[in-house]
Order: structure tokens, then sequence, then C-alpha cells
């Protein structure tokens, strides 16, 4: 084989990839290839919709092995760990077997930061990611979001590592017996249908480096990464490696590895979860009432619910008033009915006998003065 070549399978096209059938250098797609970004997406697109005009098409196997040809040497960010429920698990990123190799049309063949500064540049907005999958040896396309407040630490909820894509069947055991009442029956590890992936932040080399490191971790809890045939999917497990479990070996389980024991073909292709949707903002609260203007006089206005209420009040009053009034004058009318009776009924002559002094209260000035003279 004089190149390394590759099928190009994603192409940006209005709002998503398409398959082209292209067969171009792998650089192009996974390496800047001494230029810009620019240029480098350009090479790709230009080739891409060539191959799709002529129509090649390599077989499936031809495509495999070609693209066999870039684990080992080309970069990209690993995805290590992926949290339930954080933008990456709703982006459809699957640990251990994903790389991030390009980001908004940017190839990741560098750690130099560039990456990293992007997350935080698109925080609240979409970013466009290109994804190779050590275990399909496809590339993807997926969408990923960096936000806050989706309940866990960071914008993406996802451990990654910048590293080489490593080849799949190198660091994968196919569980194949779980013997009871032992560390793998209690962490819930599914004989024929499990497949370990990767131990801890390391990806062991062969059964033998995963020995090794089991035994140097026995008796404290080792996280293990498992693929299982069934959902599909990558799941953490917890086990604890124990010599005195009641059986042969720290895990109580046998494993397998080669040819026989890789991963089997993915029967359903990757689909991007739908994103979670964050809680309603709260309404805004009600604007405070506009204040009164106050009079010129510096007194304050009395509110209306006090000015009603003191209305009722001087009403109250007003007819108390009027009440005691009405029966003051009643009192006094009765009073003078009463003295004009008692002074008819008395004799007449009574009153002619009295001299002027007793009935008109005393002699006057006038008469004393003359008296005096006199």
């Amino acid at each position: 084989m004089t190149a390394s070549t590759i099928p190009i399978l994603h192409l940006y096209r209005d709002r998503g990839f398409v398959v082209a059938s292209a067969r171009v250098p792998h650089s192009h797609l996974l390496r800047a290839g001494g230029g810009s970004a620019s240029r480098n997406r350009r090479n790709v697109h230009q080739v891409a919709e060539g191959g799709e005009a002529m129509g090649i098409g390599p077989s499936v196997e031809a495509e495999r092995q070609e693209m066999l040809d870039v684990v080992g040497r080309e970069h990209g960010f690993r995805v290590h760990r992926v949290e339930p429920g954080s933008p990456g698990d709703e982006a459809g990123l699957n640990s251990i077997l994903d790389y991030i190799v390009v980001a908004n049309g940017i190839r990741l063949d560098r750690d130099d930061g560039s990456f990293v500064r992007m997350i935080g540049e698109s925080k609240g907005e979409e970013m466009r990611l290109c994804v190779f999958n050590t275990h399909t040896l496809r590339t993807r396309e997926t969408v990923l979001v960096p936000r806050d407040g989706w309940g866990g630490a960071g914008l993406l909820g996802i451990t990654i590592r910048f590293d080489v894509t490593h080849a799949l069947e190198k660091h994968t055991l196919h569980v194949l017996e779980v013997y009871e009442n032992s560390p793998a029956s209690a962490a819930g590890l599914d004989a024929f249908n499990d497949y370990i992936i990767g131990v801890g932040d390391l990806l062991f080399d062969g059964p033998d480096d995963f020995g090794e490191i089991i035994v140097h971790n026995c008796n404290r809890p080792v996280r293990l990464f498992v693929y299982n045939a069934g959902t599909e999917a990558v799941r953490e497990v917890l086990i604890t490696p124990d010599r005195m479990w009641g059986g042969e070996g720290c895990l109580g389980c046998g494993v397998g590895a080669g040819y026989l024991h890789v991963l089997p073909h993915r029967r359903r292709p990757h689909k991007q979860k739908e994103p979670a949707r964050l809680p309603a903002p709260p309404p805004p609260p009600a604007a405070p009432p506009a204040p009164t203007e106050a009079p010129a006089d510096g007194v304050p206005p009395v509110p209306p619910v006090i000015q009603l209420a003191a209305a009722a009040a001087a009403e109250a009053a007003e007819a108390t008033a009027t009440a005691t009034a009405e029966a003051e004058a009643e009192a006094e009318a009765g009073a003078v009915e009463a003295v004009e009776a008692a002074a008819a009924a008395a004799p007449s002559e009574e009153m002619e006998t009295l001299p002027p002094s007793v009935w008109s209260g005393a002699p006057s000035a006038e008469a004393g003065f003359a008296k005096a003279i006199g």
C-alpha cells in the first residue's frame, strides 16, 4: 500500500453530515496537512465532493482495513469518562471508545490548550464535533453544548485525555464465566455479554498487564469500564479484588482475549440523546407601585383605605351629634313648658302685693342716690 487511505464519512452540508465514498489520505481528515485549519477543511470538502460525484465505493472490508491504519498513528482527545445526564452524555459520547478529533472544523492534533479555550468560549452555544470510534472504526458528527447547571462539575461532564488512538483489541477482555459469591458476581458482571475495556485511568495492554493492575490494587475498589453486547453501551463497574473471597484469583471470573473475543459488530447506530430541558426561569418580580407626589405643604397623602374609614367615622360622629342636639332641645322645651304651667297655676294677687325690689331683683340705683342726698 503506497499511501494510507480512509473513506471520508463526514461532510458539512446544510445542517449535518452526509456520507461520501471518496478515498483520500487519512492526513486530510485527521491532520492539519501543513496548512491552516480553513485550508485543511477546504481540502476535505473538495475531495469528498469529488468522490461522491465519481461514485467510488471500496468494499467494507477494504474500508475497515484502511481505517485500521489510522489507529496507533493519529491523535485526539480520548473520552475517558462520561457523567450521566451531562452535556457529554446528551451528545452520545462513549467512554474509552470515542476520540474527539475535530471541533468546529478545526483538527485537534495537538494538546496546546486550544480545545479547552474553545469549550469556554462556546458556553451555552453548540459545538460541532467529529468523533472517531475505535469500535466501529468510523467517524460521526455530534453536537455538544457546554453549559452550567446540568447537575455536576464542569461544562461538559466528561473526562478527556490527549492520546494516540489505541487498537481496541489490545485492551479488551471478554468475560466468559462469573463464579458465585465472587467479587465479579457482587459487581454484577455478565458472562459472555460483558467486555472489560478499561481499568481506572489506564488502558491496559493485554491480560498480563490487566492482571498486574488488579493484583496491585487488591482489597481496594477499582473502577472498570465494561461494554455490554446487549445494550451496546459502556458502563462503570466498581469491583474490589480480594484473594480471600473463597475461590481462585482476585476477581472470581474467567476472561478471554484475542481475535475470538473482540467486541461484536454494532447493530444500532449511535444516536444523540435529547438535551435535558432547563427549568423555566422564574417570572420577573412585580413592579412596585408608582410613588405619589407629595403635596406642597409637605404632608404625605392619606391612603385611600384610611380616607374611606375616616369619612365613615365622620358621618357616624355627625349623626351622633345631631341626635344629641335633638334630645337636648326636646328636654329644654319640656322644662320651659313645665315652668309656664307652674306660673299659670299660681294666683295673680300675690304678684301684685310684692314690692318692686322683690320681683325685679334689686332697688334701682337712682332711688338709692336720691335717698342719700336727701
